[in-house]
């Protein structure tokens, strides 16, 4: 029988701890079953594995179903822990039928870890828009060109799909272009305070540090003669990861960053540079020539006087440096490779001489694919025309698909339009990101604006030149877009929510 002076709906003390010791038994059953049901599968799959793979994802739904923004976190993390060429083991980016990864499932799976932690936090927060009255959508600054960019994407695949594309294909290709904005617009909206972006960056720093150790243990388990016919060591992409995380910390050097946070990113660096200097990535170190130059710029508008002070030593040691491994060959003679990259072709050893000449046959097929169809491409799926004979690289299988010049890549598969549109919301990124850089005040703030405005010119210019529309690269390029745009105008602390009134016990 209800109390007189409880108000209906309202329940006493020991009704709320018997309903609360329900509720938590209720999750400890859930909790044992998720337990035997995961011990079962490690004792059928043993010593694959897919347990501890299964128990990652499932955990990791639930989290980003109950908390959005640690979905977030999660998938950035994941994201850049991987690598096909040294961890293929690794599963969140392969599909659940991919046989090389611990979470191979079936052969007609064609669905990753990450697409089901992006739909699991999409859904939670469709979830949220529908039950919460008070929640807004958020407007970022680079929705408009993200969505006239994601819009032509659809084209291309619609146009190669109906056109007789092969859609296996047609779907490997258009996945990181889908990632791009679907991520902005759920960091956009979930994440609302500086801080939770401060810790997204920290992550993807980790991640990528922990990605190199994962990338030197594979390197240190190869043969001596293995390690000298490898071409690199890691993906080609994975020199744009570390040239981030470089630059970031250059400039806490530059500002004057926190200086602990420079302490806690030099053992993080060791394994990222080591792996960056095995690789050997002339388009990456070109990459970071391009960053350095974003570094200097922004110096040079904030600070004259820093500027003059730290810049001409620099550049004359990056000189010297150059000079005097000019003619050195392998990770010594890096830098002094992506300069005559850029500036001297001529003088490439004939390894690289022959890399340029693949490129310029390929480009010009491109061309000419591009002006067949010049308005509207070819269409996801569809390859480019080979009218120029090009030297085999058949062990790459998407070859015809996925040229090393990304940037007419957009060209060609989402016409004319879609060219225009990649070029215009890249535009618009740095342009907010120069506008954020010299907003900031913090100067740990002001180095990770610096980083990111660094990376979407990084990007592209990369893109010019190797194949970067990949999983991961998009990832971060959709961080950075939000970090160059929208950082700025957050709170550092996230909003406190109003407690609803309290209703009194006590009958008026």
């Amino acid at each position: 029988m209800a109390h007189p002076l409880i108000p209906d709906g309202v329940v006493d003390v020991a009704e709320q701890q018997r309903r609360d010791e329900q509720r938590w038994r209720k999750v400890a059953v859930a909790f044992a079953v998720f337990a035997v049901i995961t011990g079962v599968i490690a004792n059928a799959t043993a010593p694959a594995g897919f347990s501890v793979a299964f128990a990652t994802l499932v955990v990791s739904a639930v989290a980003a179903f109950l908390r959005p923004p640690v979905g977030l976190h999660l998938i950035v993390f994941f994201s850049l822990v991987g690598d096909t060429a040294t961890s293929p083991w690794w599963p969140f980016t392969k599909n659940m039928s991919s046989r090389e990864s611990m979470f191979f499932v079936s052969d007609g799976l064609s669905f990753t870890p990450l697409e089901v932690m992006l739909v699991v936090t999409s859904v939670a927060v469709l979830l949220r828009a529908l039950s919460d009255p008070t929640w807004r959508f958020r407007r970022g600054r680079l929705l408009l060109p993200l969505t006239a960019f994601s819009a032509l994407v659809a084209f291309g695949f619609a146009r190669g799909f109906l056109s007789g594309g092969d859609r296996t294909i047609a779907l490997f290709e258009v996945r990181p272009l889908v990632y791009l904005p679907t991520l902005y617009v759920l960091f956009t909206n979930l994440f609302t305070s500086r801080r939770q972006y401060r810790l997204t960056f920290a992550l993807a720093a980790v991640a990528i540090a922990l990605q190199s150790v994962f990338a030197l243990s594979y390197w240190r388990g190869l043969a001596p003669e293995q390690r000298e016919l490898l071409e690199t060591l890691t993906e080609h992409t994975a020199s744009l990861a570390n040239d981030l995380v470089i630059l970031f910390f250059l400039g806490l050097i530059a500002f004057r960053g926190t200086r602990w946070k420079k302490w806690a990113l030099v053992p993080l660096l060791v394994p990222i540079v080591w792996t960056y200097i095995l690789s050997q990535r002339r388009a990456g170190m070109i990459a970071l020539f391009i960053g350095l130059m974003v570094l200097f710029a922004v110096v040079f508008l904030r600070d004259r006087r820093l500027f003059w002070r730290i810049t001409p030593p620099i550049v004359l040691a990056a000189i010297l440096l150059v000079a005097a491994t000019w003619n050195a060959s392998g990770a010594i003679g890096l830098p002094a490779t992506a300069v005559k990259t850029a500036l001297f072709p001529g003088q490439l050893d004939e390894a690289d001489q022959r890399s340029n000449f693949y490129r310029e046959l390929e480009a010009y097929n491109l061309w000419f694919t591009i002006r067949v169809n010049r308005l509207f491409g070819v269409g996801f799926g569809h390859p480019f025309l080979v009218v120029r004979p090009m030297p085999d690289i058949s062990f790459f299988a998407y070859w015809q698909y996925l040229p090393h010049n990304s940037v007419l890549w957009i060209w060609l598969k989402t016409g004319f339009l879609g060219f225009v549109t990649m070029l215009y919301m890249i535009a618009r990124a740095i342009q907010h990101g120069a506008r954020s850089a010299m907003r900031t005040v913090r100067s740990d703030d002001t180095a990770m604006i610096v980083a990111a405005l660094g990376y979407v010119l990084m990007f592209i210019v990369f893109a010019y030149v190797d194949i970067a529309w990949d999983i991961r690269p998009s990832i971060l390029l959709a961080l950075m877009f939000a970090l160059c745009a929208d950082f700025v105008d957050l709170p550092d602390d996230p909003p406190q929510p109003v407690p609803p009134p309290v209703r009194s016990l006590v009958a008026s």
